[in-house]
């Protein structure tokens, strides 16, 4: 037995967590592509992902938090340590506490970090509040959301962020708010940049949303109308989601369809014929690989530059063992 493999039985048994070695992740991410994890575990509730970070931690075993695995690619080698899978989905509207707050401050949105933010919108509107409408049509979770500074329809996260609580590289569990998260567009601070792999970085545990109260038959209708777009101009086949930035003035599909890539294929990966920012892998699971995923962002990248000039950046994370990519 390895040294890791000792590490692993050392898990403590309070937290009621199942490890497993080589665990495939393709199927837990949008576009079905990616290698193993070294080691996997899933989390249920705050206190679990909390305690198991810290865990990690202190026997040097670098981890990596996976959402609702949506705009990351994952290498066909694979994430060396472990992932932890996070399903902490509580939501909740809580009205400000009496003393702390100003009287007038409007009611919050409490969302653990491994809540969909489509699933959150929905309750926004449910409850008659406010400000999230644009994110009934985003795929993945509240922790992605507030790393990546999440946004549609003219509306992003930073707009009703309230405040964050993470467990901090110092191991600390701090609340932020969003001035210290230094939000740009699909970008904070707590993003630790394009290609990732485990380590031991911050983790969102939760956040909070400040909403004001609104018509909820309006709010449904916009809802309704943001949902009804999505479908007329996204494929339904297995994605990343947006692939490139929009650049300034410009939009990324429009660049790639002009350069007569729409529906252009590499191995398992197309161009959507619907979006052409957007590259789908129809084939599902063991259709496509990542390394089809590079050759074609590699591919649009350079004719886009060589017709148009302009040099297109991707929106998505590059996520696991990027050095030893087969």
């Amino acid at each position: 037995m390895n040294v890791i493999s000792k590490t692993i039985q050392s898990v403590p048994s309070s937290l009621n967590i199942q490890l497993e070695e080589n665990r495939p992740l393709a199927p837990l991410t949008s576009i079905k592509v990616g290698g193993p994890a070294d080691y996997f575990a899933t989390v249920q509730t705050v206190d679990q992902l909390l305690k198991l970070a810290r865990w990690a931690r202190s026997v040097d075993l670098p981890y990596l938090i996976l959402g609702g695995g949506s705009n990351v690619l994952i290498s066909d080698s694979g994430v060396r340590g472990l992932v932890i899978q996070n399903r902490c989905r509580q939501v909740r509207v809580d009205d400000p506490p009496c003393c702390d707050y100003p009287q007038d401050l409007r009611p919050f949105l409490f969302a653990e970090s491994g809540a969909a933010m489509a699933g959150l919108a929905r309750t926004s509107i449910n409850a008659g509040l406010t400000g999230l409408e644009w994110a009934v049509s985003v795929p993945g979770t509240v922790g992605g959301a507030v790393i990546n500074n999440a946004g549609a329809h003219g509306g992003e996260v930073k707009d009703n962020l309230w405040n964050v609580l993470i467990l901090d590289e110092n191991d600390e569990v701090q609340e932020l708010e969003p001035e210290q998260l230094h939000y740009v567009y699909r970008s904070s601070s707590l993003k630790r940049g394009q290609r990732i792999d485990a380590g031991f970085g911050a983790v969102v545990l939760s956040a909070n949303f400040r909403l004001g109260p609104g018509d909820p038959e309006g709010m449904r209708a916009r809802a309704d109308g943001f949902l009804a777009h999505r479908r007329r101009t996204q494929p339904v086949e297995p994605s990343l989601g947006s692939t490139f930035k929009n650049p300034p003035g410009d939009y990324a599909g429009r660049l790639i369809d002009a350069a007569g890539l729409r529906g252009h294929r590499i191995g398992g990966i197309e161009i959507s014929e619907t979006h052409a920012n957007f590259f789908i892998n129809p084939g599902g699971v063991g259709s496509g690989s990542a390394a089809d995923v590079v050759e074609m962002i590699e591919t649009v990248q350079a004719i886009v530059r060589d017709r148009f000039g302009v040099d297109l950046e991707p929106e998505i994370q590059w996520v696991g063992d990027w050095k030893n990519q087969r």
